[in-house]
């Protein structure tokens, strides 16, 4: 891959520096071998990308339950590890000679007891210790509004990034900024975060009211602004792996994208064309890292990309004091209510993403919905599941974990034909991860290979079908009342009540009357 060079007409991506500039980089962005002998007689510039992405409020270790063969399984991750382990890499790639860039790709407190005190401003403060050059904002920093988002931007010096989101009079948000430009080792390097415009239907109604721009062309502006002021663009997408392949698509210049939001353990990068895209998963699991080499004419040698793994806690020499005091106090907040049991499951709660099966998990809070609501039928998003849990004792973290999104229930008034379209859309429509549901039962037929909703029973499978004019209770989390996933048909709904009780608060209250054992009962049927 050849890149423009200064001077050139059009949004510049890599411009070659002249050695005497690199040979006076500023302490800390390199060293004066920031242009090294590859051992075969060529000089060549070196740059390593280190990255993170959907933390998700991971302050503590979790077990490493995907290692297999393993006994006992190691602990890996949280926020302290992956602080020191940043700052450790980068050193030892300084002192090596490369250009290092540390970059996020956003969502970065929702999903953790620690996550969410004070509405996620603790744990940002935290985060801010992390070291990050740049951070794109990721879809769940909205989801306790727009002003929320914007009161923990002006109090925290986060470097946040939002290129294509606007507010209603055209301007950015305050706190955030289209695009950063660093300097390593005499390279100026800009940074440009993108995020997913799917954003308003699967988070705070507010985020509506924004202006929301495609991807490519937002970077296609701001590379067009930047000109010849840089001498690379990295984009810091939140937007998925399949979106960020369309990204290297429209932009084929771009030597790297760092990536999110699909939580996608790309362990050696993922290449489109010639740009190397990289992600790491989710939680603080890892980290991510991608080797850059360009020659002295600016052009892309060879790149490479693989993940850091965080099983050892942090040396003396690595910890990052003012981060780990943070969390410790984060997690001793969080402790005094998180750690307590709350009861006893007679069977494990699991999760499933599998078209026409139900999980245990989804079966459970859709039970307890739909009887607590008084409903005729209940649904619940698969994604609004955010773990599994076994058998055995419970403790309020554990319902935490599960459920870590403030969702509460509503009760809906719908026609039987609207309940039909509902779950016909659920099954038919590919663009979506389908719904858990109790009260009703599906008679699904397969046309070439293709789920087709046949008849939609209430109950069970000797339940009635349900007619297009029967007047129906529908319980449902507040997220999917709203909108959320794009279910216009439920926002839309006029007739509703509102029981602002948690749905972890709503296991809770069962797991208070004694042992709760989830349903494996399957409410698909496939007839020919």
């Amino acid at each position: 891959m050849k890149l423009s060079f200064c001077g050139s007409k059009g949004p510049s991506a890599w411009v070659l520096v002249p050695l005497l500039a690199v040979l006076a980089s500023p302490e800390g962005h390199g060293s004066p071998g920031s242009l090294v002998n590859s051992g075969e007689g060529r000089v060549e510039r070196h740059l390593v990308v280190l990255h993170t992405n959907d933390i998700h409020g991971q302050v503590l270790p979790r077990p490493a339950t995907w290692l297999k063969d393993v006994n006992p399984i190691p602990d890996s991750g949280g926020l302290p590890r992956l602080a020191a382990k940043l700052q450790e890499v980068a050193a030892e790639a300084r002192a090596a000679g490369a250009a290092v860039v540390i970059c996020d790709g956003g969502d970065w407190f929702q999903g953790t007891p620690e996550g969410q005190i004070d509405r996620g401003r603790g744990f940002l403060g935290a985060l801010a210790e992390a070291g990050h050059d740049g951070m794109v904002v990721g879809n769940h920093e909205f989801d306790h509004g727009v002003d929320v988002l914007l009161g923990h931007l002006k109090e925290l010096p986060l470097p946040a990034l939002l290129a294509n989101v606007r507010l209603p009079d055209g301007s950015a948000l305050p706190g955030t900024r289209d695009y950063i430009v660093v300097e390593r080792a005499g390279m100026r390097i800009g940074l440009v975060g993108l995020l997913t415009t799917s954003t308003p239907s699967i988070t705070h109604r507010e985020t509506k009211d924004l202006l929301w721009t495609d991807p490519a062309a937002a970077l296609t502006q701001v590379r067009s602004e930047l000109g010849d002021r840089v001498d690379l663009v990295i984009p810091i997408t939140h937007i998925g792996i399949q979106e960020d392949r369309a990204l290297a698509r429209a932009h084929p210049d771009l030597p790297v994208i760092v990536g999110g939001h699909s939580h996608t353990f790309l362990r050696k990068g993922q290449r489109e064309g010639d740009t190397l895209i990289g992600q790491a998963g989710s939680k603080a699991s890892v980290i991510g890292r991608m080797d850059v080499w360009f020659d002295a004419d600016g052009e892309v040698t060879r790149s490479e990309a693989k993940h850091l793994s965080l099983y050892e806690e942090p040396t003396e020499g690595t910890r990052v004091a003012a981060l780990e005091e943070a969390c410790a106090a984060l997690v001793e907040a969080a402790s005094l209510r998180m750690d307590e049991v709350v009861g006893v499951f007679g069977g494990p709660l699991e999760t499933s993403r599998r078209e026409l099966v139900n999980a245990t998990g989804g079966n459970l809070i859709t039970d307890l919905m739909r009887q607590r609501a008084g409903a005729d039928v209940a649904i619940h998003n698969r994604g609004g599941t955010r773990t599994t849990l076994p058998a055995g004792i419970c403790t309020r973290r554990d319902l935490f974990m599960l459920l870590p999104f403030d969702n509460h229930i509503e009760t809906l008034e719908m026609s039987g034909a609207d309940v039909t379209e509902l779950f016909r859309r659920s099954i038919e429509e590919e663009r979506r991860s389908g719904v858990e549901f109790s009260g009703v039962h599906l008679e699904v037929r397969l046309v070439e290979g293709k789920p087709k909703l046949v008849r939609l029973l209430l109950g069970g499978p000797d339940g009635r079908e349900i007619e297009a004019t029967d007047s129906l209770r529908l319980a449902t989390n507040s997220y999917l009342a709203s909108g959320g996933d794009g279910w216009t048909l439920l926002q839309e709904q006029e007739i509703r009540e509102v029981d602002f009780t948690l749905l972890r608060d709503m296991i809770e209250l069962a797991l208070a009357k004694g042992p709760v054992t989830p349903s494996k009962v399957q409410r698909y049927t496939v007839v020919r």
